[in-house]
Formats: structure tokens, sequence, C-alpha cells
């Protein structure tokens, strides 16, 4: 299906609604989680299960700036560094 600007608007919808992405954000930044944790936390805060993997939760953090770092999620440096120089 195109729309009237002609461009792609099929497939699939999105596993994670927005409601679920931003309450993820939000615990991600709170605190460095392991993403078990923070899927765990996001299923609490919210009152129901994930519709999809933690890898696909895992990969919406990546894209949204977040780099796993061992056994936890941080945000990039350069997305917290200082221009205090």
């Amino acid at each position: 299906m195109y729309t009237l600007t002609g461009a792609h608007n099929g497939g699939r919808p999105r596993a994670l609604s927005e409601a679920m992405f931003a309450t993820a954000l939000e615990v991600a930044r709170a605190e460095p989680l392991t993403l078990a944790q923070i899927a765990q936390r996001v299923q609490d805060v919210l009152g129901e299960s994930l519709p999809c993997g933690i890898e696909t939760l895992g990969e919406a953090l990546k894209r949204a700036g977040f780099s796993f770092k061992g056994d936890r999620y941080a945000l990039k440096k350069s997305a917290t560094r200082n221009n205090s120089r």
C-alpha cells in the first residue's frame, strides 16, 4: 500500500507499543540493569507481558542510543558527554 506521497506504508506493525518503549527507556535511564531486569520492570509497571522477546527490546534500546556494556545497558558516551572544556 502506498500513501499519497508515494512512500511505502505497509508491513508488520511494531511489536512494542509506544507506551512500552517509553517505559523501557525510563527504566533503562534510571539505573544500570540487565536486559532481563529492564523487561521485568516494564512488565511490572504496565501490568502486562511483553508482546515480543527481550532481544527485540534490546534492539529497540540500541536504536535509541543505548549500548550493551558487560551485564548492563547504558547510554553511549557521546550521548552523555559534557561540554565543560
